[in-house]
């Protein structure tokens, strides 16, 4: 009786080449369900976001190289997250989050004056919907970023939204999105700057004074002065004040707002005003 010759069987996929698109997916923290999409002839490969449209999730370089975009994910829902993530935080200082008005060391009545106006200013918050403003002058380690502090830690207990920011902070955020297309437009980053509900901008007239700053500026001043209010932190005088804003800028802080002039001996040289200090 003869046998029947078998019939060949498939050569069995060793391990190596059996994982290696799950290596591959594990290693850039690629969704598993996709293996097929990895294979070599499949590459550069696009996934679609629900909001913003295609994205790349893999490039092919000159050579023929794979490579995999990380971390995984639309890049735009990513920006856009980071940005909301700023702008749910205060950004306070850490030096500053203990500071309250209760604090504030007062020993000249100009000083118990700027006190008695921030606190009222924080304490009647809600009837400010006309974006009426709050500048605070003067030299270095008056404690205009304790007054600012305290006034924020106010806001907050009650549910507002404060940002504080440098001002090259806000401008280079702004010209990011030159250079940046799979980020949040400019439209985008101005609008949330005008989104939350107290804004401190500190150390203004530290920018350069460029016509595309004070246009920069001024766009996230007007976007505010429209609906809420923004408090400007500065050493400068009030003419270097204007000529760093721009006339337009300048123009829309004053109206309606309320000038404070610092102009006292600095706390930190006397080392009076404790972890409240400006540094």
């Amino acid at each position: 009786m003869s046998t029947l010759p078998k019939s060949p069987q498939p050569p069995r996929r060793t391990p190596v080449l059996r994982d290696l698109a799950t290596e591959i997916l594990r290693r850039h923290g690629l969704p598993q369900a996709s293996n097929v999409a990895l294979l070599p002839d499949r590459h550069p490969q696009y996934r679609h976001c629900a909001r913003h449209g295609r994205y790349p999730e893999s490039l092919v370089g000159e050579q023929g190289t794979v490579r995999f975009i990380t971390p995984a994910g639309c890049p735009r829902c990513r920006a856009e997250r980071q940005l909301a993530a700023l702008l749910d935080r205060a950004a306070i200082p850490e030096r500053y989050r203990d500071c309250d008005f209760a604090n504030f060391q007062i020993s000249t009545p100009a000083q118990a004056r700027v006190v008695e106006i921030c606190r009222t200013y924080a304490a009647d918050f809600a009837a400010n919907t006309d974006g009426r403003a709050l500048i605070l002058l003067g030299p270095p380690g008056t404690g205009k970023n304790h007054l600012a502090a305290a006034i924020a830690h106010a806001l907050l207990a009650q549910g507002r939204t404060v940002l504080q920011a440098m001002v090259w902070e806000v401008i280079a955020r702004i010209r990011a999105t030159w250079r940046n297309g799979d980020g949040p437009s400019e439209s985008a980053v101005i609008g949330a700057f005008a989104a939350v509900d107290l804004l401190i901008l500190d150390e203004v007239g530290k920018q350069h004074g460029s016509p595309s700053e004070r246009l920069s500026l001024f766009r996230v001043i007007d976007s505010r002065y429209r609906a809420r209010p923004t408090i400007l932190l500065s050493n400068e005088t009030l003419t270097d004040l204007e000529k760093y804003l721009g006339s337009a800028a300048f123009d829309r802080i004053c109206h309606q707002g309320t000038l404070l002039h610092c102009q006292w001996p600095s706390f930190r040289r006397k080392g009076t005003q404790g972890e409240g200090a400006e540094p």
